[in-house]
């Protein structure tokens, strides 16, 4: 079993993909690989066998701790609740994701097991659900980048797809004191949802902003296919993209967590690239986690502190 297969699908409820809950990036990630795992036929969801090392490396985790970090997903994925509604009889269902795992770090090996309350949205699908290739997710480096992706490919087939900033909000499981400004929802997760959607899958999106009294209300997305020509031009970007590691990739992510250019320019000018790469890794696990209420002033104290995601990956987070 390789986790970079290229036709390896996952399929799921739509109701299921409209869902609320909140996970990190790393939990998503394990739920959308065990979804793959399900057969077109199964009738009922089995146990499921992943190699420790194949989670690791879909995880991207380093050595030293990847065990307790893989123990933590596997716990949030028992604990955490999902609550998926019926439109029509306006019933909400609440369940976990996982019912069981077993860890055998001697055998390199866990078992993971559905909850069986979701059965109804994972198994024996015949309408209302949305195909996504697995590898198209793994490029994506945000959980918010990951939920607006399934949500909008939900309407490839129609081309567009109108979402409210308040559904936005919940199908992201933001809380209110969470970007409760617009201006931080665009910044934070809108408009870099559209960039990595755009640079790092096959498909390009774009919206535009429906406005009520000079309020933004609401995004009308556009979705479509990109050509051949254009994956030939997205995957050189994605090559060059991992071969540039210089200051002016870095400028790029210190943009996007709120920095001004001239003052992104002093950061890189008076900090050694090593620093700065490790800080920004480590404030992007307490970002995936949900865990960052300002991750800009969060930033600037672990490029201060030095923070390296080695040793923060396991640390209660810093207040902000």
């Amino acid at each position: 079993m390789s986790i970079e297969k290229t036709d390896e699908i996952v399929v799921q409820s739509n109701r299921l993909i409209e869902a609320h809950y909140r996970l990190g990036l790393q939990e998503k990630r394990l739920i959308l690989w065990l979804i793959k795992e399900i057969g077109r036929n199964d009738t009922d969801f089995k146990k499921y066998e992943l190699k420790i090392s194949d989670f690791a490396e879909m995880m991207g985790l380093c050595p030293d701790t990847q065990y307790k970090e893989m123990k933590r997903v596997t716990k949030a994925l028992i604990t955490r609740p999902i609550e998926v509604e019926n439109p029509e009889t306006k019933a909400t269902m609440q369940m976990a994701w996982l019912c069981f795992a077993h860890w055998e770090p001697k055998k390199g090996m866990c078992h993971l097991e559905f909850h069986p309350k979701l059965k109804p949205y994972l198994l024996g699908l015949k309408g209302h659900f949305t195909e996504i290739g697995f590898s198209e997710f793994l490029g994506l480096k945000s959980i918010y980048s990951v939920r607006m992706f399934e949500i909008l490919i939900q309407y490839e087939s129609i081309g567009k797809r109108t979402i409210s900033i308040e559904n936005l909000r919940s199908w992201c499981g933001l809380s209110p004191d969470e970007y409760p400004f617009y201006a931080d929802v665009k910044r934070r997760i809108i408009d870099r949802a559209k960039m990595e959607i755009n640079t790092k899958t096959g498909y390009e999106i774009d919206y535009r902003e429906i406005k009520e009294s000079r309020k933004v209300i609401e995004l009308e997305w556009t979705i479509k296919k990109k050509t051949h020509f254009e994956k030939s031009q997205e995957e050189k970007s994605r090559i060059i993209q991992k071969e540039l590691r210089s200051g002016n990739a870095i400028i790029q992510q210190l943009l996007e967590y709120g920095f001004t250019l001239p003052h992104s320019r002093k950061i890189v000018k008076d900090n050694d690239h090593e620093t700065l790469v490790n800080a920004i890794k480590s404030v992007d696990i307490q970002v995936e986690r949900g865990r960052a209420k300002n991750p800009k002033a969060m930033l600037v104290k672990a490029i201060q502190e030095k923070w390296h995601p080695e040793k923060f990956v396991d640390r209660k987070p810093k207040a902000s």
